[in-house]
Formats: structure tokens, C-alpha cells, sequence
């Protein structure tokens, strides 16, 4: 297999995998639609970019090296995703009463700026899958253009999933249990993150 080829499935297992961010994707879709999660899918996507950019200048591997840090940046993005857990559950059932607890493209920054799981995912891209391009900064570059290629495809996915969902979610007693699936599977991940580390 080529290192593109690698590169390319690599990302899509590790990016594609349902975790908090699938999941706040699917459940938000799902309530609001695919149009009124657009933005809340470009922050993750930003969010993910910025990620990138900082794990590559060093960020993944100063956590690496600073248990406290690390665990410091865990802890604070372990509450986010929690507190995002809580306002996807507690999402008023009326959709116009809902909109004022949509999420927006700020919550998709932050989603993935604080998760530490995505700077732990980049330091074993780049130390295991860049690809073989000179200089070193092209290959970074181009690494992270196939990542976020990726991203792009599978949250894409992942709303598709929400919109088709969504009809199912116009039933009161179904979009809650729907809803608190999602932030049950968000706070698992939380968990699951805590106890691998």
C-alpha cells in the first residue's frame, strides 16, 4: 500500500471512529437539521485544523512529555464535552424552543481544541504516517490536508446520519431517549479517554 493510501485510511478510522465529536454532530442534526448544523461542523473542522497546526509545532509531543499538562488539558476538555453532553440531553423538545441551545461553531472549536485524544491521534500521525515529502514542512503540510480531507468526508457522514434520523426525532418520547443516548455515548468516551491515559 502506498503512504498516501495508509495515511488516508489511518485518518479515516482514527477521525471516523464515533467519539465526542461524531456524536455531537449526529445528535445536533438530528434535532436541528443538516443546514443548522453547518456551523457547528465547520468549527469542528476548524477546531481540528487548529489542532493539527499546534500538534505539528510541538503541542502533541510537550503533552507527551508533561503528564501534568496533559492531564490538565484532559480535565478541562473532558468538562467541556461533558457540559455539551448535558446541553444535548437537556435540549427543549420544541424545536423553536430548542434553538437557543443549538451548538454553534465556537462549541465545535473548542470540541476539539480541548481534546486532548486528537492531539494523542496527531503525534502517532506524524510519527508514524507522514508522508515521505521534502522538505519536512511539505510533508506536514500534506499530511494534514489528507487528514482534514478526511474529516471533512466523515462528518459529512456523520450528519447525514443526524439528517436521516431526524424524522424520528419529531417524536417526543423518542428524541429523548435519542438524546440522551448521545450524551450517555459522549460521557462513555470521556470515561473510556480518562482510563486509557
Amino acid at each position: 500500500m502506498s503512504p498516501l493510501t495508509t495515511l488516508a485510511m489511518t485518518a479515516m478510522l482514527l477521525f471516523g471512529s464515533p467519539g465526542p465529536g461524531p456524536m455531537t454532530i449526529v445528535a445536533t442534526s438530528a434535532t436541528f437539521g443538516v443546514r443548522k448544523t453547518l456551523s457547528l461542523y465547520v468549527g469542528i473542522l476548524t477546531g481540528l485544523a487548529i489542532s493539527m497546526v499546534a500538534a505539528a509545532l510541538g503541542l502533541a509531543a510537550l503533552l507527551a512529555a508533561w503528564p501534568s499538562a496533559k492531564l490538565t488539558l484532559q480535565i478541562v476538555g473532558g468538562l467541556y464535552v461533558l457540559y455539551l453532553a448535558y446541553r444535548i440531553a437537556t435540549t427543549p423538545l420544541d424545536t423553536h424552543a430548542a434553538e437557543g441551545a443549538r451548538l454553534t461553531m465556537r462549541d465545535g472549536v473548542l470540541l476539539n481544541v480541548l481534546n486532548p485524544k486528537s492531539y494523542a491521534v496527531l503525534l502517532v500521525i506524524y510519527s508514524q504516517f507522514l508522508l515521505p515529502i521534502s522538505p519536512a514542512a511539505i510533508a506536514y503540510v500534506a499530511t494534514m490536508g489528507v487528514c482534514l480531507a478526511v474529516a471533512v468526508f466523515t462528518n459529512i457522514f456523520w450528519m447525514c446520519v443526524g439528517g436521516a434520523i431526524r424524522p424520528l426525532v419529531q417524536r417526543p418520547l423518542f428524541s429523548r431517549l435519542l438524546r440522551l443516548t448521545f450524551a450517555l455515548l459522549m460521557i462513555g468516551a470521556v470515561f473510556w479517554a480518562f482510563i486509557q491515559s
